[in-house]
């Protein structure tokens, strides 16, 4: 999948987002399925968003993936990730752009907040997907055979800077069903 992106989440691109990776990274701090965010302390003083206030932008999420890799065009990316999320998914296109292809697809979430906190969430996603398929940017004919839809668990985590949500960091488990 090296060089290809899912019209999904692009899972097996993002850094720790597959195998053995997902795990070190759980290891380390990052999202598990179990987990909760600690009580807030008792000097915070901004307010915890409601959760439409974060899944709104999670789902814009996957509307400027699925554009960014069916135009080849990434400039949007940082509008709704950050970090090694957007380097991933940039250099993603950027490789299908020097393959002379593009990717199509779509997915549909179906997200639920695990926990909330004033400037960071983390979701947990049962995704649908149709593809991605890919096509040569100069014929539009599509290249190789159309993967079957298929649904997968993905762990989200949104930070709010600025006063917008963007996905910081994306997990795809091993066992990816849901």
């Amino acid at each position: 999948m090296r060089g290809r992106a899912s019209a999904a989440l692009i899972p097996c691109l993002l850094a720790t987002a597959c195998g053995p990776a997902a795990r070190t990274a759980a290891a380390h701090g990052a999202l598990t399925p179990g987990d909760v965010f600690p009580a807030p302390s008792a000097g915070m003083t901004a307010t915890t968003p409601a959760k439409a206030d974060v899944l709104t932008p999670y789902r814009r999420f996957h509307q400027v993936v699925e554009r960014a890799l069916a135009l080849g065009d990434a400039s949007q990316v940082t509008d709704v990730a950050t970090g090694a999320v957007a380097a991933r998914i940039k250099d993603g296109i950027a490789a299908d752009r020097r393959a002379g292809v593009v990717q199509r697809g779509h997915a549909v979430p179906n997200p639920r907040v695990a926990a909330l906190r004033p400037d960071s969430a983390r979701i947990i996603d049962c995704v649908l997907t149709a593809g991605p398929y890919t096509y040569r940017r100069d014929t539009g004919r599509r290249v190789g055979t159309a993967p079957a839809p298929r649904r997968y668990l993905a762990y989200a985590t949104l930070t709010r800077t600025g006063g917008t949500w963007k996905v910081s960091e994306l997990i795809v488990p091993d066992d990816s069903r849901c």
